[in-house]
């Protein structure tokens, strides 16, 4: 009778393992990103349009991401992205203006870089989790980068390095034994005149822990900071591939 009782213990035992295995997951991705920069930014007298002064047209970037989730209900999965967002050119002016107290004129050759790379920290719940899913969080997202611009006067150059918190909702739509879904991501926070949206759209086929993903990126910056501006938007298809295990 004893040993029959620890035989059960065991196997009550291994059946709650298993359990927690299939419940516990990770998510991995990468994506190539081609972006098409403009707007305009500000550290002086005038604004400077990033395509007609700055020389900016389109660039490549990459963007990789892990996520974690485990059966904790209290304690929330957590996601960490980054992505190269930066772009160097050489462009002629079409005006004379000051930036970060330094003067350029009109016609004169500049060299600039604006970076806005960042990692993203992102704790969140699983709301669903059935042929729809839906996971609502917070991103911290820090930034680490700059726009500069070089010319015969010297270089001007502002810091974009701020953490900034956002909300966080990320969506998929699977088509039932088909192995085709839909996805949507937004990172979001609007507070007085600044804001940041976020938002990628795909489609992906998934075939046993592998997924293909094309899709659409749009990333809007509205920033004021005293007498500093910058209003930009990258966005751009990316294709990616993505391991679910």
């Amino acid at each position: 009778m004893q040993k029959r009782l620890i035989a059960l213990a065991i196997l009550a035992a291994s059946a709650s393992v298993t359990t927690q295995a299939d419940i516990i997951g990770a998510t991995a991705g990468a994506y190539m990103w081609k972006q098409s920069w403009e707007g305009d930014v500000k550290a002086g007298s005038q604004s400077v349009d990033m395509n007609k002064d700055l020389g900016y047209d389109d660039e490549t970037g990459k963007s990789f991401f892990v996520a974690l989730e485990h059966p904790v209900p209290v304690i929330p999965n957590i996601r960490l992205q980054r992505t190269d967002l930066d772009i160097s050119e050489q462009g002629t002016l079409s005006k004379t203006f000051t930036f970060d107290g330094k003067s350029y004129a009109q016609s004169e050759v500049v060299d600039s870089t604006t970076d806005l790379s960042h990692t993203d920290a992102t704790l969140y719940y699983e709301i669903l989790d059935n042929w729809v899913n839906l996971d609502v969080g917070v991103t911290v997202r820090m930034f680490d980068g700059e726009v500069s611009i070089k010319g015969t006067s010297g270089e001007g150059s502002i810091d974009l390095d701020a953490p900034v918190p956002m909300g966080y909702i990320n969506a998929r739509f699977e088509l039932p034994l088909t192995g085709l879904y839909a996805s949507g991501l937004a990172n979001v926070i609007s507070y007085g005149d600044n804001k940041i949206t976020d938002i990628s759209l795909g489609l992906g086929y998934e075939f046993g822990i592998v997924g293909i993903e094309l899709g659409y990126r749009n990333f809007d910056v509205d920033l004021e900071d005293d007498n500093e501006e910058a209003n930009v938007t990258v966005d751009g298809y990316f294709l990616g591939v993505v391991i679910d295990i």
